[in-house]
């Protein structure tokens, strides 16, 4: 039975280890903040849900979140309420139970977001 156990964490680990969630894209527009990432090699059979965005020491829950899939490709479209000062901003996703963390460069970004308060350290 303890080997049963730890096969299964293990596989469980290894699917989630997978994942490869990369930021393609934030805006601000319509009155929302909208996210999007991809993750290239995405695994089906995967269970992604609970979208957060961490941002200036608070995290935010997605008020919505859209999956789609093609070709072994994941595309995730997350929003939230529309926010003006950025910093320190990652999305963290439950990737099968386990939470992934998917950082978001400010810099890279910054043209994105015209007139916000974009803050980097």
């Amino acid at each position: 039975m303890k080997k049963l156990l730890i096969l299964s964490v293990c596989t469980l680990a290894s699917v989630s280890a997978n994942a490869q969630f990369k930021f393609t894209s934030l805006d601000n527009n319509d009155g929302k903040t909208t996210i999007v990432i991809v993750d290239d090699n995405f695994k089906s059979g995967s269970e992604i849900c609970c979208a957060k965005f961490n941002n200036n020491g608070k995290t935010y829950d997605a008020k919505s979140m859209v999956t789609t899939q093609e070709d072994g490709k994941m595309s995730i479209t997350m929003t939230f309420k529309k926010l003006t000062v950025f910093r320190n901003t990652s999305v963290t996703l439950t990737v099968n139970g386990q939470h992934t963390n998917v950082p978001i460069a400010l810099p890279n970004i910054a043209d994105q977001l015209g007139n916000y308060s974009i803050v980097t350290e």
